[in-house]
């Protein structure tokens, strides 16, 4: 009798190496795939900020070639914040230290209504309008899915180019960035 599960402990135990191997290269094999499967391009890495998903709902980032770039951004949880910041230099040619920042409280009101502004802006047009030198407008948000959309004076042609409601939103986040706290 103990003979007979002494073969039979054997046998199992060399099945399980068996099985063993087989796990093993299986394993493997899903590691590989796993980690090609998983590569990003190194384009998707340049043009994505996984942060960006979070916070915030947007950031327009206003560029003149010959004056100071200002960036906009708004946030996505209260409270609601608009922080402007204005760098030194010229935003075509060489950008320098931050010059100055704002930050400003977002009412519930004026969060909801950047919202629609936004949601507005975002119905643009396909403006194949360039330029030399003059604003680049860069909008980036995270209302819907991630989306980032650039362009070329828009406040050149508006009407006919369709960058109405980009104009609006424009205007709004730099009326409300001029409040007193």
């Amino acid at each position: 009798m103990t003979a007979n599960l002494f073969v039979m402990a054997l046998s199992n135990l060399s099945r399980s190496k068996e099985s063993f191997w087989g796990m093993k290269y299986f394993s493997i094999f899903l590691i590989l795939i796993s980690l090609v499967g998983c590569k990003s391009t190194q384009s998707t890495i340049e043009y994505t900020d996984p942060g960006f998903y979070l916070e915030p709902v947007l950031k327009l980032k206003v560029v003149p070639t010959f004056s100071n770039p200002v960036i906009y951004e708004v946030t996505s949880v209260r409270p609601y914040q608009l922080l402007t910041t204005v760098y030194e230099g010229s935003g075509g040619y060489n950008w320098k230290g931050i010059k100055s920042e704002k930050s400003v409280e977002l009412t519930e009101g004026e969060y909801s209504s950047l919202l629609l502004m936004l949601e507005k802006a975002l119905e643009f047009p396909k403006d194949k309008t360039r330029g030399v030198d003059g604003d680049t407008w860069m909008l980036e948000s995270s209302l819907y899915q991630y989306t980032a959309v650039a362009f070329w004076e828009p406040e050149v042609q508006t009407g006919e180019r369709g960058l109405g409601s980009f104009v609006k939103l424009k205007e709004f986040l730099a009326h409300l960035s001029s409040k007193i706290k």
